[in-house]
């Protein structure tokens, strides 16, 4: 495959480089891991290129087909971004770019590996930290999100935060829901009202995006159990499709709360000797008529003979 021309990769660079350095002063940590070589571009065979487990928990990759056809109509606008891949030597994992590198691999399925075998990408020393700071900030500047995403968004990014606190790299005073602001690229109110949202179950976060409840209701929602969500979930999926309103959901939130399993009631002692005489008299029917069977439970019948013993002898009978 002929490489693409490196003018183009050379103004990509740029933004990278600027890009990065970026990330690198927003985590507290020096330049030197984040700003080196980020111009420097590899020419990576596509089998050699790792998606990012993390990229999939959080972003969505639609539009894959639609991608694949402007790409092979007028090549890629932008290059991927990878750093070395943690575990396997001389191949690598996709920071930025995940869209791309599906759209590409479709490409090569359908026959055009010839021209999309392989791909020039960015380079980019960074560990797991800096790299999924760097894939979040890409992605939330550069698409537009679902709701389901934004919500997935901000538990990635609240889970980041507290990595890069434990780890060392914010700097003091620094408030969490400040930094998932700033990763995000949204405000601290905005940041506060989906955080609210992440304790909403996989389900109900679907219907929040599909706009059958509001995000009134959702935030209700997500302050109950996760078992009364579950089964507000399960009431409403047996239901009529459409939207639900917020009375709607109320009624069948109370209706969850009522049908909550209520605990075993502890058998009083009467009850268990009562079933214990019962099985005492059909263990002695079974050992009259089928003395063989019941020698298999001989240690079993001891051990529990044993221990009515010692109950026994504790209370002086």
């Amino acid at each position: 495959m002929g490489r693409p021309r490196i003018e183009r990769g050379a103004k990509q660079g740029d933004v990278i480089r600027d890009r990065v350095a970026a990330v690198a002063a927003r985590s507290a940590r020096p330049t030197s891991l984040l700003g080196q070589k980020t111009d420097r571009s590899v020419t990576v065979p596509l089998d050699q290129l790792h998606p990012d487990p993390r990229n999939n928990e959080v972003f969505e990759l639609g539009g894959i087909e639609d991608l694949a056809r402007d790409i092979e109509a007028n090549g890629l606008a932008h290059y991927p971004v990878v750093r070395p891949h943690p575990e396997f030597e001389d191949e690598y994992m996709i920071v930025a770019g995940h869209r791309r590198h599906a759209a590409l691999s479709l490409l090569v399925e359908q026959g055009h590996g010839g021209r999309f075998g392989q791909v020039v990408c960015h380079l980019v020393p960074s560990d797991e930290l800096d790299s999924g700071v760097l894939m979040l900030t890409t992605n939330v500047r550069q698409r537009d999100l679902s709701t389901l995403e934004r919500i997935h968004t901000i538990a990635f990014a609240q889970r980041l935060v507290a990595e890069l606190r434990g780890a060392g790299r914010l700097e003091a005073g620094t408030t969490t829901d400040g930094k998932i602001a700033e990763l995000v690229n949204l405000a601290p109110r905005t940041v506060a009202y989906y955080r609210s949202l992440t304790k909403l179950i996989e389900g109900l976060r679907a219907l929040l995006d599909e706009r059958r409840i509001t995000f009134t209701t959702a935030r209700e929602l997500a302050q109950q159990p996760i078992d009364v969500q579950e089964r507000v979930l399960a009431q409403i999926e047996a239901g009529e499709d459409g939207a639900l309103s917020g009375a709607q959901v109320t009624a069948l939130t109370e209706s969850a709360r009522t049908k909550e399993p209520t605990p075993a009631k502890v058998p009083d002692a009467e009850k268990l000797i009562t079933a214990l005489e019962r099985a005492a008299e059909r263990v002695s029917s079974l050992e009259r008529t089928t003395p063989d069977e019941i020698s298999t439970f001989a240690p079993r019948i001891a051990a529990v003979a044993e221990l009515l013993d010692t109950i026994a002898a504790k209370r002086g009978v």
